[in-house]
């Protein structure tokens, strides 16, 4: 499973290696423990990934999936999976999609090179 962490700072992208329905219902059932409201709804989510790292055999691997140019230096790829917050319109949350794990594994490791790839650029 992909979680994806979205604060004020950014994102942040982790592989679970608990399956969606596991982290879910332990999800529920921490914030019903600690009564705390959740929120769960599916949705659709973005990941930004660095076009300098997305080849053309990367590009076939992610078929079936909505990969947009952003700009002359990034793509998103779309996933759909589900979104939890604790009010139902923050912006702040986590997004968590199961796919096959090679995929899972080849996304995340995009997206930490596209990571570096950015700071480097920065000079961070």
């Amino acid at each position: 499973m992909l979680k994806v962490t979205y604060t004020e700072t950014g994102l942040h992208l982790e592989y679970c290696s608990e399956s969606l329905s596991q982290v879910l219902s332990d999800r529920v059932c921490t914030s019903a423990r600690a009564q705390r409201s959740i929120t769960v709804r599916p949705i659709e989510a973005s990941i930004p990934l660095a076009a300098v790292l997305l080849q053309a055999l990367m590009r076939s691997q992610l078929q079936g999936f909505e990969l947009t140019r952003c700009d002359p230096d990034w793509f998103e790829v779309t996933l759909s999976g589900l979104w939890l917050t604790e009010a139902p319109d923050a912006e702040e949350g986590i997004f968590m999609t199961e796919l096959d794990i090679r995929l899972e594994q080849r996304l995340l490791s995009l997206w930490q090179r596209s990571h570096q790839y950015q700071s480097q650029r920065l000079g961070v």
